[in-house]
Order: C-alpha cells, then sequence, then structure tokens
C-alpha cells in the first residue's frame, strides 16, 4: 500500500526489493504474503527500515537504539546511508557510535557535548568489529540450533 500511494513508477519492483532488503536484515526470512501481525519485532524493524530506505522521501531518519531491533544493525545503517539519508542515531553501542563521523552526547536531557570520531578510534572499531563479528557468528551458529565448540575461538 505504501508504494502505491506514493505512485513509483513500478509498485512491484519496489516491493520485491524493500521485502529483499529486509530479509537481508532480518535474523528470519519472511514472505510478502505474511501478515504484518505475524511478523516478529526483529522482523517488523527490518520492514520499516527497509521501506524508509528504499521508499521514503525524507532526506533525515530518527532511529532509536537499532541495536535492540534483532536485525544486523551494521547493514541496516549501511542501507540507510547508502539511501542518501542523514541518520540521527540514539545508541549504547560502541560499534554503531565510532562508525559515526560525529557523536552528540547527552547528559541530563541536554547536549553535554560533540565528539569527532578520531583516526585512533577508527583503529579501535576494526579491533571492536572483529570481536563483533565472533559473537555475530555465535549467534547465527546458536539460531540455526547448531552447539558452539571451542573451534569457534581459533578463526
Amino acid at each position: 500500500m505504501h508504494a502505491e500511494s506514493r505512485m513509483v513508477q513500478d509498485p512491484q519492483s519496489v516491493i520485491d526489493r524493500i521485502i529483499a532488503a529486509a530479509n537481508d536484515l532480518a535474523g528470519e526470512k519472511f514472505e510478502l504474503s505474511t501478515p504484518v501481525t505475524s511478523l516478529s519485532g526483529g522482523q517488523s524493524r527490518a520492514l520499516m527500515i527497509a521501506d524508509t530506505a528504499i521508499l521514503s522521501s525524507s532526506p533525515i531518519v530518527l532511529i532509536d537504539e537499532i541495536e535492540n531491533a534483532g536485525i544486523d544493525r551494521k547493514k541496516a545503517l549501511k542501507l540507510l546511508v547508502t539511501s542518501d539519508k542523514i541518520v540521527l542515531m540514539a545508541t549504547h553501542d560502541p560499534l554503531l557510535a565510532l562508525m559515526a563521523d560525529k557523536r552528540i552526547v547527552i547528559k541530563n536531557g541536554g547536549i553535554n557535548h560533540v565528539i569527532y570520531t578520531s583516526e585512533e578510534e577508527k583503529q579501535l572499531l576494526d579491533k571492536l568489529e572483529k570481536m563483533d563479528s565472533l559473537i555475530q557468528t555465535a549467534r547465527q551458529e546458536l539460531r540455526s540450533g547448531n552447539t558452539l565448540s571451542p573451534d569457534l575461538l581459533s578463526n
């Protein structure tokens, strides 16, 4: 309905792109025929983010704690940024915070200060992403019903 209300040229093509992008973000895939009320929280959030990135004409996106959505947060952020969106995000996730060029630190309900991400922090981000990759691999293994072994740490 959203694609049709926006009167896009080829609504089915846009819908297919949105569903594909949402499934890329979500932990569990879903079909176009899946009722919205049957989607998990992560699937719903993935669908909203994909819809915003692909279909919305709004240049600015506000997101609160994308890390708590049960989706691939880095892919979601990349999808929004590569869709020419300015992303303002509230986060407690150090990886997401360090991916930004600048961070606005809020304290007691107001702006405490603005920090520009340094080169040293970007190097630290590389190390943190390697650790995060290990955790994401473990999460996928557990989601798939597999058990974890010490070999996971040797990769």
